[in-house]
């Protein structure tokens, strides 16, 4: 069976569903394939992966309530 192959524009456009796990078996495949292959689109879905993991891992912190009580105030004028 042949495998399919994919481009870096291709692969490009695929690299957050790849990192996600959401690429169906024939796209996870061809994308495993690119990136084994492909210096520079394997470098880019690293640099993608590491930015998803050091954003994923910043802390969330509430508004102040000066901050609430503004965007309110400014909603309410629309």
């Amino acid at each position: 069976m042949n495998q399919r192959r994919i481009d870096c524009e291709q692969a490009l456009k695929q690299i957050l569903a790849y990192i996600d796990r959401e690429l169906g078996d024939e796209e996870l495949k061809a994308m495993q394939g690119h990136l084994h292959t492909c210096k520079s689109c394997f470098s880019r879905m690293e640099f993608e992966r590491l930015l998803k993991r050091k954003v994923g891992a910043l802390r969330e912190e509430p508004a102040s309530p000066q901050l609430s009580e503004r965007v309110k105030s400014l909603l309410k004028s629309y």
